[in-house]
């Protein structure tokens, strides 16, 4: 016989489940990015709040820690390899004694902000929006050149060897912007724009940016 209670619970566990299963990803996104170049680098600026939903809001307020991490490459058209890469990736936690949001960004060369938020929505914004966020030295851009930026955001990244390799780049970028051999994850940078699954992470957003022509300096 079947009972509302035991109905419900398999409901639950089919909509996991459902929730767990690979997801196929949708090709890259074009949206605006702002850019700006001053003291010799390259500034990008954009909003990535679309990668969290209602739901992934509720969550934060649960005490666990929720991550984010942010990928960018900059990119010639005529050339798979990219120019130049970098990344953000942040910690959001809600304190249940202060009431507030925590959010910890770690940045290339071992940066680390600590800001809080009086809410969700403000949390997501600190961890999702790269405001004024530097992506390469001038000096590696060829004026006359066209290029654009590839971007991809993850929410809670599954794989601790991934999450391994991110702690370990962040805190000792190369030079130039490369991986050393030993750097496999990011060896194969380029690859994570076109693997057609999501299979490390709860959600994914892929964007490129608009193409420009890297002026005369």
């Amino acid at each position: 016989m079947w009972f509302p209670a035991r109905l419900a619970a398999l409901t639950t566990l089919a909509v996991a489940a459902t929730q767990a299963m690979p997801v196929f990803a949708q090709e890259p996104e074009e949206r605006k990015i702002g850019i700006d170049r001053r003291d010799g680098r390259l500034f990008v600026s954009l909003g990535l709040q679309d990668l969290l939903r209602a739901q992934d809001a509720q969550r934060l307020l649960s005490g666990f820690t929720s991550r984010v991490l942010v990928r960018v490459a900059v990119v010639r058209p005529d050339s798979p390899e990219p120019v130049a890469q970098t990344i953000r990736h942040t910690e959001i936690v809600y304190d249940l004694w202060d009431e507030k949001f925590r959010v910890r960004r770690f940045e290339a060369g071992g940066k680390v902000e600590t800001r809080e938020a009086s809410t969700a929505s403000e949390a997501i914004d600190l961890a999702t929006a790269l405001v004024a966020f530097p992506v390469v030295s001038l000096d590696r851009l060829e004026p006359g050149v066209a290029y654009r930026l590839n971007v991809r955001a993850d929410l809670n990244p599954i794989s601790q060897e991934l999450l391994a390799d991110v702690r370990r780049w962040l805190a000792r970028p190369s030079a130039r912007g490369r991986m050393g051999s030993g750097d496999s994850f990011f060896g194969s940078f380029v690859s994570i724009f076109v693997n057609p699954r999501i299979d490390e992470s709860e959600r994914q957003l892929r964007l490129v940016s608009q193409s420009w022509v890297e002026p005369t300096r």
